[in-house]
């Protein structure tokens, strides 16, 4: 039995123990984790008629995150991508008619800065240091040896945090630039690339609201 989007259940009981033991100290784990399951934030409603007539251009947002590790042992090399989607999705919903051009008559840039699951994961520890292998990782999503890999081993905190930068220009002028941040609350190392995509998600939404009403003047 899977919880938690594949967390199973481990047998907690140690060896000899009786059936009957046995058996409540699974229903204890069961309950433990059912317990650190946390359900996914309701996404913030928007008007659909909000952005009507408003072409919007949504570059692909670049990756400026310093590795692809969110923690928990975790990789997201596919958030960029899906922030993208997520980006076109959400101001669609408003009724703009988004593409990815970058010289549409508004253009919203937008940076992935940070996606981890605590704060700690973003700090370098004593006991970060490179691999002992002298062989240089490969793939473009790769980082060097000599950087910090705090947010591939460190265990999270809990909270899911995804920061992202944007720009908002209008005919290749910008008119507002701002960082935005999303939270997702979550049981330390549970559900992690699910909590750290609702994190996402949730910035978002933040985004759309800082950028609608200036949207809104055209």
């Amino acid at each position: 039995m899977a919880l938690c989007f594949g967390v199973t259940p481990f047998d907690p009981a140690p060896p000899g123990a009786t059936r009957s033991a046995r058996t409540q100290m699974k229903r204890l784990a069961v309950l433990i984790l059912l317990a650190a399951c946390t359900p996914a934030r309701t996404r913030r409603a928007v008007d659909p008629q909000a952005l009507r007539g408003v072409k919007l251009g949504l570059p692909v947002p670049a990756d400026a995150r310093p590795t692809p590790g969110i923690g928990c042992g975790q990789i997201s090399r596919d958030l960029p991508s899906r922030a993208y989607k997520a980006l076109v999705s959400s101001f669609s919903d408003a009724g703009a008619e988004t593409s990815n051009s970058d010289r549409a008559a508004w253009v919203l840039t937008v940076v992935l800065r940070e996606a981890t699951l605590g704060e700690e994961n973003t700090r370098a520890h004593r006991t970060d240091r490179p691999p002992a292998s002298p062989v240089q990782p490969v793939g473009p999503d790769a980082p060097p040896l000599d950087q910090p890999q705090a947010s591939i081993v460190n265990s999270g905190n809990g909270d899911a945090v995804v920061v992202l930068d944007a720009t908002l220009a209008r005919s290749g002028d910008p008119v507002w630039t701002g960082t935005v941040t999303g939270h997702a609350r979550s049981a330390p190392c549970i559900q992690a690339i699910d909590k750290v995509r609702e994190a996402l998600f949730d910035a978002i939404d933040e985004l759309r609201e800082r950028v609608l009403p200036l949207l809104r003047r055209t």
